[in-house]
């Protein structure tokens, strides 16, 4: 398995002493999905929008409507956090792969606390997890 969501719904369903990560109830896991879906086609895909310029083209500019494309993908984001989480009021696999992108892309693209107070609430929580350092850094 070479596709990062593949690999985490297997490890979670495979090793979870539960299924918190990943849903079993099919309302609960179809939310886990859509949040999943959302981060490789929205996030992901953006953040490659602005990458690729930096990491095969040698640019160190990022034109402007590349930089308007990820804040419509941070608003989107803002959007969708009803909750504590991405797919909901608990943690899950979705909040693990959004969290990668996002604190990714933000070193590059800021994100304004006072436009996106829900995202920067998500991550302030997400940042308290033990290993939240080591897998995204500062």
């Amino acid at each position: 398995i070479t596709e990062s969501h593949a690999i985490m719904i297997y490890l979670v369903t495979k090793y979870a002493k539960d299924d918190a990560l990943y849903p079993k109830d099919p309302v609960k896991q179809a939310r886990v999905n859509a949040a999943l879906h959302f981060e490789s086609g929205v996030l992901f895909a953006r953040m490659r929008f602005v990458f690729e310029r930096i990491l095969f083209f040698g640019k160190s500019d990022i034109p402007e409507d590349r930089i308007e494309y990820v804040q419509k993908a941070y608003r989107l984001l803002e959007d969708t956090l009803t909750d504590n989480y991405v797919a909901g009021p608990v943690m899950t696999v979705a909040d693990f792969s959004c969290i990668s992108t996002v604190s990714s892309i933000m070193g590059v693209v800021p994100l304004g606390e006072s436009e996106h107070p829900k995202i920067y609430a998500w991550i302030e929580r997400l940042k308290q997890l033990p290993y939240y350092e080591e897998a995204n850094g500062g």
